[in-house]
C-alpha cells in the first residue's frame, strides 16, 4: 500500500510539473512573440517615418523639376510662334510685311535647344539605394519608376532637335543673315550684356524668305518642338500626378512652406 501511494504521490508531482513547464513555456513564447511584434512596429515606423521624409523631399523635387519644365515649354511655344510669323511670308514672292523685328525673331530660331532639365537627386536616391520598397502607395511606385525612361526618351528628342540646328540651322543661318546683329535681342542671360552691336553688312530679308530650304528648315523645327512639348506636357501630368499622391497621404504638410525652400534647378 505504502509502495502505491508512493507511485501515485509520483505520478501527481509529475503532472504538476508538466502543467507548470507547459505554462513557462508558453509564457516564453508568448514574451517572445510580443517581443517580434513590439519591434517589427518599431521598424514599421522607422520606414514610414523614412517614406514621409522622402517622399517630400521628392514632392520639393517636382516642384522644382516643373518650374523648370514650364520654363522650357514656354521658350519652345515662343519658337513655334516665330516660326509660325515667319512662314507667313515665306514663298516665291515672298515679302515681309510684319510689324516684327526680322532680326529679334532670327535670334529665337537660332537659339532654339531649350532643354528640360529635371532634378533627379532623390528620384536616384529612391531607385538607385533600394528604397522605392519603402514606398507604400502602389500607384505612386509605378510612376516613380517610370520616370529614368521617359526622361531617357525626352532627352534623345532633345538631341535630335539640337543636333538639327547644330548641323542645319545654324550654317544656314550663318550665310543668310549677321549673327551680330541678333544678339541684341538676347535677354536670356543674368550677369552679361551679349549684346555686341549691329553689323555693317545688309542682306535681304525677302530673299530669305523666298528661299525654300528656311521654309523647309522652319518648318522641321516647329514640327520637332511640337513632339518636344508633347512629350513634355505628358510629363507635366506625371509630376502633378504624383505631388497629389504624396499631398493626400500627408495631409498634415503645409506644401507652400515647402515650396520656399525650392531648388531652382538648371534653364538649359
Amino acid at each position: 500500500m505504502r509502495i502505491l501511494k508512493i507511485i501515485r504521490n509520483f505520478g501527481k508531482i509529475n503532472k504538476d510539473y508538466y502543467k507548470y513547464a507547459l505554462i513557462e513555456i508558453v509564457l516564453i513564447i508568448s514574451g517572445i512573440l510580443i517581443a517580434l511584434s513590439v519591434n517589427n512596429a518599431n521598424e514599421e515606423r522607422k520606414f514610414r517615418k523614412e517614406e514621409k521624409k522622402l517622399l517630400l523631399s521628392f514632392h520639393n523635387e517636382l516642384s522644382s523639376s516643373l518650374l523648370n519644365l514650364n520654363f522650357v515649354v514656354e521658350k519652345k511655344r515662343e519658337i513655334i510662334d516665330v516660326g509660325n510669323e515667319f512662314l507667313k511670308y515665306t514663298g516665291p514672292n515672298g515679302k515681309w510685311e510684319s510689324e516684327k523685328n526680322f532680326d529679334s525673331l532670327l535670334v529665337y530660331s537660332n537659339f532654339s535647344g531649350w532643354r528640360h532639365v529635371p532634378q533627379e537627386g532623390v528620384l536616384n536616391e529612391i531607385i538607385y539605394s533600394g528604397k522605392l520598397s519603402i514606398i507604400t502607395d502602389t500607384n505612386l511606385k509605378v510612376l516613380i519608376s517610370s520616370l529614368p525612361k521617359t526622361f531617357s526618351q525626352i532627352f534623345e528628342q532633345d538631341q535630335a532637335l539640337r543636333t538639327g540646328v547644330w548641323q542645319y540651322w545654324n550654317p544656314f543661318f550663318n550665310k543668310i543673315a549677321p549673327v551680330r546683329n541678333s544678339t541684341n535681342y538676347i535677354d536670356f542671360t543674368e550677369y552679361s550684356k551679349l549684346s555686341l552691336g549691329f553689323s555693317s553688312f545688309k542682306y535681304d530679308y525677302n530673299s530669305i524668305l523666298r528661299n525654300k530650304e528656311f521654309e523647309n528648315l522652319i518648318s522641321m523645327q516647329s514640327s520637332y518642338l511640337k513632339f518636344n512639348i508633347e512629350m513634355l506636357e505628358k510629363l507635366k501630368i506625371k509630376y502633378l500626378e504624383m505631388q497629389k499622391l504624396i499631398e493626400s497621404k500627408y495631409t498634415d504638410v503645409d506644401y507652400k512652406e515647402l515650396l520656399l525652400n525650392i531648388d531652382r534647378g538648371v534653364w538649359n
